[in-house]
């Protein structure tokens, strides 16, 4: 190969990592305006984003980016990550105490409402979830949660669904509303649940790049219209909410019809698939 076409192919290379490099830097400021929002309101501080940061860098680089024929060290880290020895020393002893408030209860509260409308112990003739009662003769509300929730307690369980609006109680019992966990924005849970949900999907678009477009992909699709009858919007909302909860509970049940014995040899696998509504309708047009 001739000077000049090594030369022509080594701009090229440049070229594709400086727009590659471009592009991942207006990703990063697309994605960091939802979450700037989010952090804004709940009074959390460029300080403190900084720091949480400077953490997950850490953890990142020190979990996941070692050689195997290597150990982690904090020289390591600090070169990969541009942070001091000292500040990833700090983080690294302070690692322990930095614990997450566990999701469990959430997935409890999920497999209930689940149950309740799937399981025909808690189903009329219909297939439809029945109005139950917190007595403990048979299949009411005690037996649902014990059968769906371990060793939740009942009232605990129904507080908790109350809550999030999705049961309530009149004289004839209780009554379900909603399969689905959903707790209103701002509560503790809803920003727990927003953090699954971009963890998720950060996980899966991280993959597949990762993973180029000859490898084992995994499903990462939506739609969308720029020239939508702007009076069609809120009979799209409904259509999605329609089919896209139909299609979420069909995938619910079939989930569930192939759960393992508690007792298996294996380690139970936890996948799943989420269905979201965006409008980019008030963004700039370079912007869409």
């Amino acid at each position: 190969m001739n000077l000049a076409r090594k030369e022509s192919l080594g701009y090229a290379a440049q070229t594709m990592d400086m727009d590659a490099h471009s592009q991942l830097d207006r990703a990063l400021r697309r994605l960091l305006r939802p979450l700037v929002r989010i952090m804004l309101r709940q009074g959390i501080s460029f300080g403190e984003f900084s720091e949480i940061a400077k953490r997950t860098y850490m953890e990142i680089a020190w979990d996941e980016f070692t050689p195997d024929d290597a150990r982690p060290s904090d020289s390591r880290v600090a070169i990969m990550t541009g942070l001091t020895r000292k500040e990833v020393k700090r983080l690294r002893e302070t690692r322990a105490q930095a614990t997450e408030v566990s999701t469990n209860h959430m997935n409890r509260a999920t497999r209930v409402l689940s149950g309740w409308f799937r399981d025909p112990d808690f189903c009329d003739e219909r297939g439809q979830p029945r109005i139950l009662n917190m007595t403990d003769d048979g299949p009411q509300f005690p037996a649902l949660v014990r059968r769906y929730s371990g060793d939740m307690p009942p009232r605990a369980m129904l507080e908790e669904l109350r809550r999030v609006k999705a049961v309530t109680v009149d004289e004839d019992g209780i009554h379900v509303l909603s399969r689905s966990f959903v707790p209103a924005g701002g509560d503790p849970d809803s920003l727990r649940m927003f953090g699954l949900a971009m963890s998720d999907l950060g996980n899966t678009i991280e993959h597949n790049l990762d993973e180029g477009p000859d490898g084992d992909l995994l499903f990462q699709r939506y739609v969308s219209n720029a020239r939508l009858n702007p009076r069609m919007v809120p009979l799209f909302k409904r259509l999605l909410a329609d089919r896209g909860m139909q299609l979420l509970e069909s995938l619910d049940d079939w989930l569930s019809s192939e759960e393992q014995d508690d007792d298996a040899s294996t380690t139970p696998a936890h996948v799943g698939v989420g269905i979201y509504f965006f409008d980019r309708s008030d963004e700039p047009p370079a912007d869409r």
